[in-house]
């Protein structure tokens, strides 16, 4: 069967992802990280309404927490990739669906050897979000929950993840944040 590069036909009642072009998987998947990154926002919105923004903050760090000790490492497992160095875990986040891979969230890599990383985030589509219409939740976002969350996305304990620079930025050409990542013996 010819794979579709739109879902414009009939109804397919027995469709699958495979069904689908590699196109149409791309364009699919930007609109999940799209749905996630807005999902991600009215729970905020509607919990802080509720509980006020220090509850909320907390709720989410733990949320987002569970979330990568949880699902993380299963990207290594389905990329069939160990979890030994900090290139394992750069390539872990490569993977879900807030990924260093596209553009939600462009990196540069300064790879000092496979045990030590600088991560540079270019362009951060929160971070531009916060500054157009929340510049309150920068600094407890990116100095608070970031600063947590990461050291659990790289699905890694052994690894030092320390933020070098943070919003925050005095210019919108500056980068978003810089990331450092050493695995400790």
């Amino acid at each position: 069967m010819e794979e579709l590069n739109d879902y414009t036909g009939p109804f397919k009642p027995d469709l699958t992802f495979a069904d689908f072009s590699k196109d149409f998987l791309l364009k699919l998947m930007q609109n999940w990280q799209y749905a996630w990154l807005q999902l991600d926002s009215a729970w905020f919105e509607a919990v802080s309404e509720r509980i006020g923004d220090e509850q909320t903050y907390a709720c989410a760090t733990q949320a987002w927490s569970r979330m990568a000790e949880r699902v993380n490492p299963r990207y290594a497992k389905t990329g069939g990739f160990p979890l030994n160095t900090v290139i394992d875990s750069m390539k872990v986040l490569q993977l879900p669906l807030d990924n260093t891979t596209g553009g939600l969230y462009p990196v540069e890599y300064d790879i000092k050897n496979e045990n030590h990383v600088v991560m540079t985030v270019k362009q951060c589509r929160s971070l531009l979000f916060f500054e157009s219409s929340a510049p309150e939740r920068i600094v407890p976002i990116c100095h608070g929950l970031e600063r947590q969350v990461m050291a659990k996305y790289v699905a890694n304990p052994r690894i030092k993840v320390t933020p070098l620079k943070l919003p925050p930025r005095e210019s919108p050409e500056d980068v978003a944040c810089v990331w450092e990542f050493k695995l400790e013996d």
